[in-house]
């Protein structure tokens, strides 16, 4: 066996397939918190230094477990304990957080982001401090923004320095179980305890040294609560790779196993969270980025076998067949890995979104598929997740919802359904209720960025951002060079299915009335003839039907129009999402039912295509329909799912034909596209014998989890997607 099956046998073995580490970790960071308020030292009154002692606490203190496969220090998969702290007091102290969240003590963190790991390579955390310390020394009181400056470079320092203690603690600690090791184990331990002594502190010498640099600083980041993510990796580790095969102290064999650490550690760290890896694409100066680390990235997908990372490709037409079958190779076998992205398209995007075209070129999917220009960005991914069916309760509803949560409108638009004598009489009315959904949401945002602006800060993270040391800011009150805000919209196929079922049952065949519809809304289909004529014989969006898909480009519109009005705080620009993680399933539980045939509890829309189960004309005609929408403007994340059948994906047939779609969805000027290979059979059996298929993975919303963890409603939202035998 393997060192790296070995590993992975080590994690399955040890850690919890699901999340439950990771709140008993966020419970650990939260007793954390409330220590630092009651021992923060009070020279430290600005927001920067309370929130750097914060996280300085959990570095200082944190236990550091030492395994015996890893090669990458930086990890904790079996103890996560905090020294002394009252498990039962967790509680207590999360309930103390929420009245300290806006007092500075909180995290500027976006959970969607790649630092600048080029500069870390370069100058190393040291020249981070040195590049502070000239900045401080050029400070002068008689600057109007002296003191917020200088206690923002004094946060950033304390963070620095708490990552240099940080590495030498682990350093000692990597020795004091060199001592009890074998011989081979020891020259290991010793190795990695003497490279943590030059990285992350200095710059990195070779492929290894930046490796561990990237993940101990990643590490640092994330166990102080602020998610930066691995990014562009074949781009930016290629010259220490080059460099160290051709001096002879570097295999391709040996990569490939610090590439399957590196992912072991992902699950580590992440779990299920959908950390984000992006190969092939270009580089900043547009030039085609595809090599052996592209390639490797792709491999490890199926050698390492788990969740994380989540592992995709920036797809461009000069891709080579090989890379291609060895995506698909991996897709076939399960893996749900890699996605893809049309590079050119989400290039566009970015541009016309305000980013240079070097940034633009160097983005990232930062968890599911929202967009992030790396290093230079503080982006709010999917803020917030917006049902706009609510619309259609508060229609029905005479102003009120039918079930669950509230409709989020304010003004008072009812009408009365009489009044509604014509399609285009309801249709405008849905669009008033949409547009003032949106709005009561947005409002909502801008005054939580507003606060996140005054009361919170990022000072580990900020260092590596362009260009908060230059302005003097933290990433998230405009230092970072770009700040965006991605609203999601789960349900939005819904709405255009509900559309076309009204226009056609009510105004066109009149099988009944609005008032008889909100009835069977309220009651959930008591008529199940009416439901399965709505959801049957009524058009559905993403089968080529010009005139429902009308309805989509129409939405779109007014999505983005709505969107145009607002900007935060520091300037901060909204751009559509269209995925929805899990909360298609959390959404449809406190939703009514719907005049599509969706019943009460169900789970909404998830992606930009077929709602599951009604693309009854194939993934072309899917791929047809989505294409009359101008996706180039959704930079916030648009997620495209297809299921096929595993025997049509593993024969030579399936694959080529897969590869062709992807051409033409690529050619149609769509954004992304994922699939998931398994059977329907598995997928029952797995519903019905969780403990069976601990590591069975799907395609959920834009990223993939373990199907047994996932919420029942979400399940049965997998297993209802159609599964394409053929294209």
């Amino acid at each position: 066996m393997t060192r790296t099956a070995q590993y992975v046998k080590y994690y399955t073995d040890t850690c919890p397939m699901d999340d439950s580490w990771w709140f008993a970790w966020e419970a650990v960071k939260d007793l954390t918190l409330a220590e630092a308020v009651e021992t923060c030292p009070a020279e430290y009154t600005t927001r920067y230094e309370k929130r750097a002692y914060c996280e300085s606490l959990l570095l200082d203190y944190m236990d550091i477990p030492v395994n015996e496969y890893e090669l990458l220090a930086g990890g904790h998969l079996v103890s996560r304990k905090y020294p002394n702290a009252k498990w039962d007091d967790a509680a207590e102290a999360r309930k103390k957080k929420a009245s300290l969240w806006d007092n500075g003590w909180g995290n500027n963190a976006t959970g969607h982001r790649v630092i600048d790991y080029d500069k870390l390579f370069r100058v190393g955390v040291r020249g981070v401090i040195s590049e502070i310390d000239s900045r401080l020394a050029a400070l002068a009181p008689s600057m109007p923004d002296f003191a917020a400056r200088r206690g923002f470079y004094r946060g950033c320092r304390m963070s620095m320095e708490a990552i240099l203690r940080f590495a030498d603690r682990y350093a000692e600690t990597l020795r004091a179980a060199a001592e009890t090791a074998s011989p081979e184990r020891k020259a290991e331990l010793l190795d990695m305890a003497e490279r943590l002594g030059r990285v992350p502190a200095g710059p990195a010498e070779n492929f290894r040294d930046a490796l561990q640099s990237m993940w101990f600083v990643q590490f640092c980041l994330q166990t102080g609560t602020d998610t930066s993510l691995t990014g562009r990796f074949d781009r930016y580790m290629l010259p220490f790779y080059e460099k160290d095969v051709a001096e002879g102290i570097l295999t391709r064999e040996e990569t490939l196993e610090l590439i399957e650490q590196l992912y072991i550690k992902h699950n580590e760290l992440y779990a299920a969270w959908p950390a984000a890896i992006m190969v092939a694409g270009v580089d900043r100066e547009g030039k085609p980025v595809l090599n052996d680390l592209s390639y490797l990235c792709i491999e490890a997908i199926g050698t390492v076998g788990l969740v994380n990372p989540s592992v995709n490709v920036a797809w461009r037409p000069d891709l080579p067949r090989d890379f291609m079958e060895l995506c698909m190779k991996q897709i076939a076998e399960g893996h749900t890995r890699p996605a893809f992205f049309n590079d050119a398209l989400v290039i566009e995007g970015m541009i016309k979104a305000g980013v240079s075209p070097e940034d633009a070129r160097e983005y990232i999917h930062s968890t599911c598929v929202e967009i992030t220009p790396v290093a230079a960005s503080d982006v709010l991914v999917a803020t917030p997740y917006i049902n706009l069916n609510k619309a259609f309760e508060y229609i029905l509803g005479d102003g009120k919802q039918l079930y669950g949560e509230d409709c989020h409108i304010e003004k008072d638009l009812r009408l009365p359904l009489d009044a509604l004598d014509t399609f285009e009489a309801f249709k405008e009315q849905s669009y008033r209720c949409a547009r003032e959904i949106i709005r009561t949401h947005l409002e909502d945002v801008c005054v939580m960025a507003y606060h996140r602006m005054h009361d919170h800060s990022s000072p580990m993270a900020s260092p590596f951002i362009r260009d908060c040391l230059a302005r003097g800011k933290d990433s998230g009150e405009g230092g970072a060079r770009y700040s965006m805000v991605y609203p999601c919209f789960p349900g939005y196929v819904n709405f255009i299915d509900t559309l076309a079922a009204v226009k056609k049952a009510v105004y066109e065949d009149k099988k009944l009335t609005l008032r008889e519809l909100a009835e069977q809304c309220r009651d959930n289909f008591t008529d199940e003839r009416m439901r399965l004529y709505l959801l049957n014989a009524c058009p559905k969006f993403a089968n080529d039907h010009a005139p429902t898909d009308l309805l989509g480009e129409e939405l779109y519109a007014l999505i983005r129009d709505e969107l145009g009005k607002y900007k935060t705080a520091v300037g901060a620009t909204f751009h559509p999402s269209f995925f929805a993680w899990v909360m298609h399933g959390r959404l449809g539980r406190i939703a009514s039912a719907l005049p599509d045939g969706r019943k009460q509890g169900e789970a909404l829309s998830e992606h930009l295509g077929a709602m599951q189960g009604r693309d009854k004309a194939g993934p072309l005609a899917v791929v047809r329909s989505i294409s009359r929408i101008p996706q180039e403007y959704g930079i916030g994340g648009i997620a495209t799912n297809f299921r096929f059948s595993v025997d049509f994906m593993n024969s030579p047939e399936g694959k080529d034909a897969v590869l062709s779609l992807i051409e033409e969805f690529m050619a149609e000027r769509c954004f992304e596209l994922q699939f998931n290979v398994v059977s329907q059979k598995q997928l029952l059996d797995a519903k019905d014998h969780p403990e069976k298929y601990r590591t069975l993975l799907v395609r959920v919303a834009g990223y993939s989890d373990y199907f047994v963890n996932l919420d029942p409603v979400i399940q049965d939202e997998i297993i209802k997607r159609s599964e394409h035998a053929a294209l």
